[in-house]
């Protein structure tokens, strides 16, 4: 015959409580002297050791008080047992030679209550539990859901749906009392990955081991701000902030404002950095963003990453904690930037909705003159340059840009143009390369005619093309020899044409599938079927018979 486990409450369909429950009943009934120290445990028993003696009195006819005042008389005057008297020394705080008359008090009612050495133990809190109510496992069932039910809730279930006889009261305490991973900030109730972030232990990491320039650490961040796009003038327009900062001295090196965090904002902003400061990182650190991490930017022998001989680290997905430096910098841009430049334009989560329309009705109006994206960029490096001469977290006596001063730069072997080409493996017919509808030709290319060999383009340049080895010797610089357009366009402005049509795509399907939620789309073929059915199953009626006399007319 199988026996059930008392520690767990079935329900009502023979399902089991949640499974924590005998983790938390365990928990309830641990023996606190098994996890007490050593010395713990003396004192403990020092002062049950008192707690008796004073009992004794009691029994011998003293009142509390009195054997309490005479206990104590005796120990100031050595008059005591040697062990009774050591252990009024080890019961008693340090420098005493014994406890105070309240604390002996308070342990002699504990002893009274039926408590023990366990209850007298240092830093105890609450009794032993030694048999547990039928609703706790249903009660902890209902509290660890994802919908975060309150309390007042789970009672009512229990009291009014399950029958259980129990005051809202006790469901209070008991939820209140388990340990807090089961109670109110619960993975169960605000989720994993959020309990992972804002509730367990997590490592503090210093960066004092680094030097100025050794490391990079960027990411994107949709800037909480109103501004007219710079490429069609249409207002209301939020920019893709990706800011460069450096590990060792949080010294911003580089940001850019872009319509998207994609490759060709990424690798322009890691080129303008390394041009700015003459210097080449020996790490970056980035997420996995499809901006860092693509074909462009991480093949091993076209990649920018490779070109130029930089280690790539990814930060875990959904661990914000692992570029917590540059987090923390877009919040105080939020905090003391975008809410201080130009009030009426931010547009974050805590702005008022009924400000934020009435700020789009001025501008609409023409009452109302919104930024530009000239007017951002210069307020925001301004802000930066102020930013810069703060304390730095870990070294209050000097400023990030001090910090940032102590740079030994490590100069790019490319200049500002070849960074920001962008690099494809391609086979060498006929002395020329096709690439995206363009053909660069050039003499020296016949010798490598079947071979592959690494194009490294200007997406705004089309003319010439460098034309470089596998290992990266360099050819020749191949010209422009055919382009396939009746009007020539620049890659650049190939790729926004091709968002377009990617987007319009898009739109397209989502009103396709808007039309057919409302019944607006008709199928003729599926009309033109239901219809043919009907007629094959329609009788057909019987023809009328009318005689006709051709020679009489009457």
């Amino acid at each position: 015959m199988a026996t059930t486990n008392p520690l767990v409450q079935r329900m009502n369909d023979n399902s089991p409580a949640v499974r924590p429950t005998a983790q938390v009943i365990a928990l309830r009934q641990r023996d606190p002297w098994k996890e007490a120290n050593d010395s713990q445990r003396a004192v403990a028993t020092a002062r049950f050791d008192i707690v008796n003696t004073i009992l004794d009195m009691e029994r011998n006819g003293f009142s509390a008080n009195k054997a309490i005042e005479t206990l104590l008389a005796r120990a100031e005057t050595g008059a005591l047992h040697a062990y009774l008297q050591n252990a009024m020394k080890t019961a008693a705080k340090a420098n005493r030679a014994a406890p105070t008359r309240s604390v002996l008090f308070e342990w002699l009612k504990l002893v009274k209550a039926g408590g023990g050495r366990v209850d007298l133990l240092e830093q105890h809190k609450g009794r032993v539990v030694t048999e547990q109510p039928a609703w706790w496992g249903p009660a902890l069932e209902y509290y660890n859901q994802p919908s975060q039910p309150e309390m007042s809730v789970v009672w009512r279930q229990l009291a009014e749906v399950d029958g259980f006889a129990c005051t809202y009261d006790q469901v209070r305490n008991y939820l209140s009392s388990v340990p807090a991973m089961l109670g109110r900030h619960s993975p169960a109730r605000i989720g994993r990955r959020l309990y992972r972030l804002t509730e367990k232990a997590y490592i503090r990491r210093c960066t004092e081991r680094a030097l100025p320039g050794d490391v990079y650490v960027a990411d994107g961040y949709m800037a909480d701000i109103y501004l007219v796009n710079p490429i069609d003038g249409k207002f209301p327009w939020r920019p893709e902030l990706t800011v460069a900062m450096d590990l060792r001295s949080r010294f911003i090196v580089g940001w850019r404002a872009d319509e998207h965090e994609g490759t060709t904002a990424v690798q322009n902003l890691w080129a303008e950095t390394f041009a700015r400061w003459n210097h080449v990182p020996l790490f970056l650190y980035v997420d996995n963003g499809s901006g860092h991490k693509n074909k462009l930017m991480s093949d091993d022998m076209t990649g920018f990453y490779a070109r130029h001989n930089i280690e790539v680290i990814h930060a875990i997905p959904g661990n914000p904690h692992g570029k917590g430096w540059i987090e923390r910098f877009f919040v105080e841009v939020k905090r003391d930037f975008l809410k201080a430049w130009r009030p009426a334009f931010y547009c974050g989560d805590d702005m008022s909705d009924e400000a934020r329309a009435e700020t789009l009705k001025a501008v609409k109006a023409g009452k109302l003159q919104p930024p530009t994206l000239m007017e951002f960029a210069d307020a925001f490096n301004a802000w930066i340059a102020r930013y810069v001469q703060r304390q730095h977290p870990e070294d209050k006596s000097v400023s990030r840009a001090q910090v940032w001063g102590e740079l030994s730069p490590l100069p790019p072997h490319a200049d500002l143009l070849e960074m920001k080409r962008q690099a494809v493996v391609l086979t060498v017919k006929r002395a020329s390369i096709t690439h995206n509808k363009r053909q660069y030709g050039h003499p020296d290319l016949h010798a490598y005619n079947h071979l592959q060999v690494v194009l490294e383009y200007d997406l705004m340049d089309n003319r010439v093309a460098v034309i470089r080895t596998q290992d990266g010797r360099w050819i020749c610089d191949a010209h422009l020899i055919n382009a396939i357009d009746a009007v020539d366009k620049t890659r650049l402005e190939e790729r926004r044409d091709k968002r377009v049509v990617d987007q319009a795509k898009r739109i397209e399907k989502k009103l396709d599938e808007l039309k057919a939620r409302a019944g607006l789309v008709i199928d003729a073929d599926a009309v033109a079927s239901d219809a043919q059915t009907l007629l094959d199953q329609t009788p057909a009626l019987p023809e009328p018979e009318i005689e006709i006399d051709l020679f009489n007319f009457d």
